[in-house]
């Protein structure tokens, strides 16, 4: 079965640097696992390479040696796994056939299982990233969950072409990939943040279908309270949350859900947040105002200070106002 093997070797290969095929059943990068030479780039001492019937990766820099199954597992669980999935079927298929091939057995930590997540196929999973790697380092920074729903590309425009046309993207630009289904896991949108800090365009938000640009329709239990940020990110430190990629979702889009809090950044003296947190008073929701004793901008901020989820949802609970209630609050909480 070594024709699955050399499969999933060309899936796993963009995401292993300077990946090239040196010669048949021989491949050569720059080693994942140790990130090989610092000072010298140019230097690929990682080599995936068939022996006795067995592909296996052995880096020449840190000494690392293994089979390509558990290599592959250490870069890229979800890969992994259909790699599992496809040798179990290929098992199955092959039960009782001739096979030239002489028949290797693997060790594999799991049972092959379907996922019931949403799936998105133009990069890859943060969760599956080496945490080498500057997406994941990125995200690991800010203390972001749920990994497992945020992807990287190495290309951008490459991914917004596959999913909606007629967008003038640049090149080639690396970027955390933010996916947005709706509550049937059809793709309605996406958000782009850029990994290179002189970009002057970190977000990039992109309209796959005619519908409010809304973040984690498919996650939530619309019976229960749902809490709405403004930002994806934000949105993942708390459960049942949805976030709003911008100014243009009109709030009767939310009127079907039993309860709502609408939850905008700690800025008491912007007033276009003043202003919207009034529209949303005034439509008949719940918000939540910051108490004063917090000086971050927003959550990810304030879980960066110190403080976790739980304490984080017990403050929301008890700062969240309605009504009058509510203009009296932000009349004390607004400073222009």
């Amino acid at each position: 079965m070594l024709y699955i093997d050399r499969a999933y070797i060309q899936r796993l290969s963009p995401q292993l640097e300077g990946f090239v095929q040196k010669k048949n059943n021989l491949y050569n990068c720059r080693c994942p696992l140790c990130g090989d030479s610092q000072k010298k780039t140019y230097k690929m001492r990682g080599f995936i390479y068939e022996k006795k019937n067995n592909f296996r990766y052995m880096c020449h820099n840190c000494g690392a040696g293994m089979s390509f199954a558990n290599f592959l597992k250490s870069q890229n669980v979800s890969l992994y796994e259909e790699y599992v999935m496809e040798k179990w079927k290929e098992g199955k298929t092959n039960a009782g056939s001739h096979n030239h091939e002489k028949e290797v057995k693997y060790d594999f930590d799991f049972k092959p299982k379907f996922s019931t997540k949403c799936q998105f196929d133009y990069g890859e999973r943060l969760s599956d990233l080496h945490t080498s790697h500057p997406a994941r380092h990125y995200c690991d920074d800010r203390k972001l969950p749920k990994l497992d729903v945020l992807y990287y590309t190495p290309d951008f425009k490459f991914v917004v072409d596959k999913v909606s046309k007629g967008h003038n993207i640049p090149k080639n630009e690396k970027r955390i990939v933010i996916p947005f289904f709706n509550e049937k896991c059809e793709l309605i949108a996406l958000q782009g943040r850029s990994l290179d800090p002189k970009n002057s365009l970190r977000y990039i938000t992109i309209k796959v279908k005619d519908v409010p640009k809304v973040y984690g329709l498919d996650r939530i239990d619309p019976e229960k309270t749902v809490y709405i940020t403004e930002g994806p990110f934000d949105s993942l430190f708390l459960d049942n949350s949805l976030a709003m990629a911008g100014s243009d979702v009109d709030k009767s889009y939310f009127s079907s859900f039993s309860d709502i809090v609408f939850i905008y950044d700690n800025e008491p003296r912007n007033r276009e947040i003043v202003k919207k947190i009034e529209s949303t008073i005034d439509a008949g929701f719940s918000v939540f105002l910051w108490p004063e004793k917090i000086k971050e901008k927003d959550i990810n901020d304030v879980i960066l200070s110190g403080m976790d989820t739980l304490e984080l949802q017990s403050i929301i609970s008890k700062n969240t106002h309605k009504s009058l209630e509510a203009k009296l609050k932000l009349a004390s909480w607004k400073r222009c």
